[in-house]
């Protein structure tokens, strides 16, 4: 230890002497560390970290999969969940879950909650205590039991006060009374809900829901369940795949009875963040590009340094000094280098995890939770101690075992030693330039993706488009009277000034909620379970003229396709060129659901986005909303005028009618694609700025080696001069030097990118992994910036004056 506090005084000493070198080491490291250990905060909260719960290691999400199309997480029947529940020999409990919305009426201005429909043991299975109050029992769980509800934290302050009277006090939510049971924990949040203002039992409502589907295989349930003492989840997922095969024996004409259809076990953590982990581990990985090319500019760095110190190493040699003092002296510098670069990188960190958590807050599952904990700053102190080894190690060794008398009888340009250090510089620019060269090529897909993604047709013109939602309480509103409501608040909506047109519907592009089976005319016949999934939406008359989806073939739905009118409906031409191809889609039919005729086809609309912008267009069936209505509608209105000036006068349209309705989520189509479009941007963005971080720092490094080079050569551009040489040859020379470096990385990064870019084939849509065009942009990109990095001291090398160099 003495010895090392020894060494450290000695640095610290040398870093006063030079105090740039030390300042432009540290902030390079504290760029690098600081960027590794903000992502790695994100990963930390997201990836490792476990969830608020008890034993949240034993909690397990157990949803749908579709092999047939790869899709996840998809929602599992009633029927399912009584099998999973009653006939589970792993969990020790099992719950069913929904999201759902609630208006909240006669307490100042209605306002729609967002709300839970769950088991009644859902809470205790999560393991969370009430703040206040009681939990949920069985008898309450029951079609005839009392209705009772549990607020969260936030709306129990804001609504009453946080006062303990309110246990037990009623509260009206869709034309229904309930009787307040308890508080959840301030900050409780359960992702697979999103934000919950109020937690009811029963995970149905026979009010709201058909017969037919509540027992007929109808998905839209989750599960989450709690793996008993000594279970494993390769055990659950065993036993879920036979309760399927069980499933199928049992209701084989149920449509979740389809053998692709797959019931997934998987650990609730992981889960939770499952559509976001490649691109997690993708910046993970960027970051620590980042942090390696900040530890060759330093090296590089102190690979330069060593110019001015080779004398010093030689006398301490000379005097007695053995090369394992000198390399523990070298390398308490790197460290007390890192360990600078790692407190200030720490301090960095906590700005940009802030940054990035407010990034973010709209994009990633439990982005509420990124933050900085004992776990990323013992992170950040690893980082540290490893880059000050990483870039501390190779320049000890080399300059630890100098040629004494060659340097002493200042002879020792071109010893073997200078060729070495001059080949290890190379090798850290190069390595810099093909590092960087991967992130850049890299960055620059994912932007062209995102790019593509924002510039697409979404099949319809979202400009001067104002949507909002309306949810109307079942209680009041049977199923005759919701059409008529939506009929009629349509029709004064149009006559409003300002609005050219509106209409309704119950999916909104680029959101699909609804996926049922059907059988179009001409397909086999097969059973329910085994029939292709299509989108169905419903919507009201002049929805298409008020979005701009053009019209292809036939017509578009007027009011006169009522519920006692035959049954008609639309679809896209991706579907109607899948099973009609050589002829014409309008007057086939198709039956839907369990319906008990098919419907007729009047129409073939454009396709519109009905996934995702990044997502293929997928068949897609609309409905008369009159002849298959919702509780809840998109209002979506055409104006003459920025649309968001409109949304005061079209909620007073909805209060005329109904003083108790509440309105929400009011945007404008372009902000519904704008959201669509979030988690690409983000990634794009974090990705994008790392590129340029390890940009800036790869141009520094060309330009260290080549301005080292210079002064290294001054004699020998002096001789040159005063052979003969002009300053043309000069700057040649130096900058073919330079971008013979650059050249090699280019191509060492264009090679590296090849392979490495095939891991964002998940996250990009309609750019390949290997696009030529971006792969060669980056690549002049990056010429272009090290011919600029290398003319520089290039530059200086033309104005060396031979008489000054040779005396």
């Amino acid at each position: 230890m003495k010895l090392f506090f020894q060494d450290a005084r000695f640095a610290l000493r040398g870093f006063r002497r030079n105090p740039a070198f030390a300042a432009i080491a540290i902030f390079t490291l504290a760029m690098g560390i600081g960027a590794d250990t903000s992502i790695f905060s994100v990963a930390n909260a997201l990836l490792l970290r476990q969830l608020p719960y008890p034993e949240p290691e034993r909690l397990a999400l157990v949803s749908a999969d579709r092999m047939a199309n790869g899709a996840r997480q998809g929602p599992l029947s009633w029927t399912r969940f009584q099998m999973v529940h009653d006939r589970n020999r792993s969990f020790a409990g099992v719950a069913a879950f929904t999201s759902d919305t609630f208006n909240w009426t006669g307490s100042g201005a209605p306002e729609q909650l967002a709300g839970a429909r769950v088991s009644w043991d859902f809470l205790q299975i999560l393991g969370v205590r009430p703040a206040l109050g009681r939990w949920f029992n069985a008898e309450e769980d029951k079609p005839d039991g009392n209705l009772v509800a549990v607020l969260s934290h936030e709306l129990w302050a804001r609504g009453f006060g946080a006062s303990p009277a309110a246990i037990g006090r009623t509260l009206t939510l869709s034309d229904k009374v309930y009787t307040i049971a308890g508080v959840l924990p301030a900050g409780f949040r359960f992702d697979s809900l999103g934000p919950v203002d109020v937690v009811v039992p029963r995970v149905f409502d026979l009010s709201l829901i058909v017969p037919s589907q509540l027992n007929g295989g109808a998905g839209f349930l989750n599960f989450l369940a709690r793996l008993r003492p000594g279970a494993s989840f390769a055990r659950a997922q065993a036993e879920m795949d036979t309760l399927a095969a069980q499933y199928r024996r049992e209701y084989p004409r149920f449509p979740d009875a389809d053998p692709n259809f797959t019931v997934h076990v998987g650990n609730l953590r992981d889960e939770l963040v499952f559509s976001v982990r490649t691109a997690l581990w993708i910046l993970f990985g960027a970051v620590g590009l980042v942090l390696l090319i900040a530890c060759a500019n330093v090296a590089s760095l102190l690979l330069s340094r060593a110019l001015g110190r080779k004398r010093e190493i030689a006398v301490r040699t000379a005097i007695g000094a053995t090369r394992a003092s000198l390399i523990r002296q070298l390398l308490t510098e790197s460290l007390l280098l890192a360990a600078a670069g790692g407190l200030l990188g720490a301090l960095l960190s906590v700005w940009g995890t802030r940054a990035l958590a407010a990034m973010a807050a709209t994009t990633l599952p439990r982005a509420q939770e990124i933050h900085a904990d004992a776990l990323v700053f013992a992170f950040t102190a690893a980082v540290s101690l490893a880059a000050g080894v990483l870039f501390g190690l190779a320049p000890a060794l080399e300059i630890s075992q100098p040629d004494v008398s060659s340097i002493l009888r200042a002879e020792g340009r071109g010893s073997t030693a200078g060729r070495r250090r001059n080949a290890l510089r190379s090798l850290l620019v190069v390595s810099q330039v093909a590092l960087s060269v991967l992130l850049l090529i890299g960055a620059g897909l994912l932007l062209r993706n995102f790019v593509g993604l924002r510039d697409a047709n979404p099949g319809f013109r979202p400009g001067n488009v104002l949507t909002m939602n309306v949810s109307l309480p079942v209680a009041r509103y049977p199923r005759p009277a919701q059409a008529d409501f939506y009929r009629d608040l349509v029709g004064k909506i149009r006559e409003l000034p300002g609005v050219q047109s509106a209409a309704g519907a119950t999916a909104l592009p680029v959101k699909p909620t609804r996926f049922t089976p059907a059988l179009p005319e001409g397909q086999p016949e097969v059973p329910l379970a085994a029939r292709p999934l299509f989108n169905v939406t419903s919507i009201t008359a002049g929805y298409a003229q008020t979005m701009g989806i053009p019209v292809l073939r036939g017509r578009e739905f007027s009011e006169r396709d009522d519920a006692a009118s035959p049954k008609v409906l639309l679809v896209n031409r991706t579907l109607a060129r899948l099973y009609w191809p050589n002829e014409s889609a309008v007057g086939k039919h198709i039956l839907v659901g369990r319906g008990p005729a098919p419907s007729e086809v009047v129409g073939v609309l454009g396709d519109v986005r009905n996934m995702s912008m990044a997502a293929d267009v997928k068949p897609e069936i609309y409905f008369p909303y009159a002849q298959l209505p919702g509780l809840s509608l998109n209002l979506v209105v055409r104006t003459a005028g920025e649309p968001r000036t409109m949304a005061k006068t079209i909620e007073g349209a909805v209060f005329a009618l109904d003083a108790n309705q509440p309105v929400t989520a009011v945007q404008t189509m372009d902000e519904v694609l704008e959201a669509g479009a979030a988690q690409p941007r983000f990634t794009a963005s974090l990705l994008a700025g790392l590129s340029l971080t390890a940009l800036v720092l790869a141009i520094v490094g060309i330009y260290g080696a080549i301005a080292y080079s210079v002064t290294e050569r001054t004699q020998e551009m002096g001789i040159r001069i005063a052979l003969g040489a002009s300053r043309g040859d000069i700057l040649s020379l130096v900058l073919r030097q330079g971008m013979t470096l650059a050249g090699a990385g280019i191509a060492i990064g264009i090679v590296a990118s090849l392979a490495l870019t095939r891991m964002l084939g998940s996250l990009l849509y309609g750019v390949s992994a290997t696009d030529p065009l971006t792969f060669a942009a980056c690549a002049a990109v990056f010429a272009a910036v090290a011919l600029l990095a290398s003319y520089i001291p290039a530059m200086r090398a033309t104005r060396v004056d031979p008489v000054v160099t040779l005396r």
